[in-house]
C-alpha cells in the first residue's frame, strides 16, 4: 500500500476509537499546568498510529506531540502526528477535536489528512492534487477586503489578552475584520479557511504537529500560510502561524 492509503486507513481507524471511548477522570492529567492537558487517549492513539506508520514502512521518521522523535538523520520521510488536535475540547465537549497526519519528504509536502473526529469528516490534500473534504473539492474563499473577512484563532486568551510583542497589532486586526471566532484546534481552524469557512488563522504558538498537515491541505486550497512576521513558515519548529484564504491579502494583514 501507499503511504497515503494507509495513512486514510489508519487515521479513521483511530477515529473510531475515540468516538467509542469513555473517558475517566483519572485519565487526564497535566503538562505545563491546568490549561495545558494530557489523557491516556493521546498517547494510546499516538502509540497506535506510530505502532501502524513503523509496521507499513520502517524506514520512516515520526514527529508526535507525546513522543519524543527519533534521532536518524538518513530517514527521508516523515511523519508529524497530532493523535488529539484540541485535547481541552475532547475532554469538556467530546467534540471539536481532530486527529492530524501530515507526510513530508524532506522539505517536500507529500499528503496531510485532518480528521474531524466526531463529525467524520475527513479533510485531506495531496501535493499538487487539490485539497479536499472527504469526497468533495474545497477551495478557499475569494474574500479579499479587511472588513469582509472572518478571524479564527485556537486561543483567544493567548492571541489577544496575555502580553506578547504582536498583542496590540492582533487587537488591531480584531477591530478590522468583519468578526473573530475561536474553535480551539489548530489543525481543523486551518481546514475552516481551506474549505473558505473562515478567511484568515493566526495563532501565537504552534508546534510542527498541530499544522503541518492542515498547512498542506490550505495550500493545496489555494492558501498560504507564514509566520506573523511573514516569513516563511518553518517545518520542524515552534512557531506563529498565519494562514490565509490567499496571498494577496497578504501585504493587508502583516502592514498591521
Amino acid at each position: 500500500m501507499e503511504r497515503f492509503d494507509v495513512a486514510a486507513e489508519i487515521i479513521q481507524e483511530a477515529g473510531k476509537i475515540l468516538r467509542r471511548c469513555h473517558l475517566e477522570q483519572a485519565e487526564i492529567s497535566q503538562k505545563t499546568g491546568h490549561q495545558d492537558l494530557v489523557t491516556f487517549w493521546d498517547r494510546k492513539i499516538e502509540q497506535q498510529l506510530r505502532h501502524s506508520i513503523l509496521t507499513a514502512f520502517p524506514q520512516d521518521s515520526i514527529v508526535g506531540e507525546e513522543y519524543p522523535p527519533q534521532e536518524n538523520c538518513d530517514r527521508k520521510v516523515t511523519w508529524y502526528l497530532d493523535p488529539i488536535d484540541g485535547t481541552t475540547n475532547f475532554i469538556n465537549q467530546h467534540q471539536n477535536y481532530a486527529i492530524s497526519m501530515g507526510c513530508w519528504e524532506g522539505a517536500d509536502p507529500l499528503f496531510g489528512l485532518v480528521l474531524d473526529v466526531e463529525r467524520e469528516t475527513l479533510y485531506w490534500g495531496k501535493h499538487g492534487g487539490g485539497a479536499w473534504q472527504d469526497q468533495t473539492p474545497i477551495h478557499t474563499s475569494v474574500r479579499r477586503e479587511l472588513s469582509e473577512l472572518l478571524l479564527t484563532t485556537p486561543g483567544l486568551q493567548y492571541t489577544f489578552l496575555e502580553p506578547h510583542p504582536y498583542q496590540e497589532r492582533m487587537i488591531r486586526l480584531s477591530r478590522k475584520v468583519r468578526g473573530v471566532r475561536c474553535l480551539g484546534s489548530v489543525a481543523l481552524e486551518l481546514c475552516e479557511v481551506a474549505a473558505g469557512r473562515a478567511d484568515l488563522f493566526v495563532t501565537m504558538r504552534s508546534s510542527p504537529w498541530d499544522h503541518n498537515a492542515a498547512r498542506i491541505i490550505l495550500e493545496e486550497a489555494g492558501g498560504a500560510i507564514f509566520t506573523v512576521d511573514g516569513d516563511e513558515l518553518p517545518l520542524d519548529q515552534k512557531s506563529t502561524v498565519v494562514g490565509l484564504n490567499s496571498y494577496s491579502i497578504k501585504s493587508c494583514v502583516f502592514s498591521g
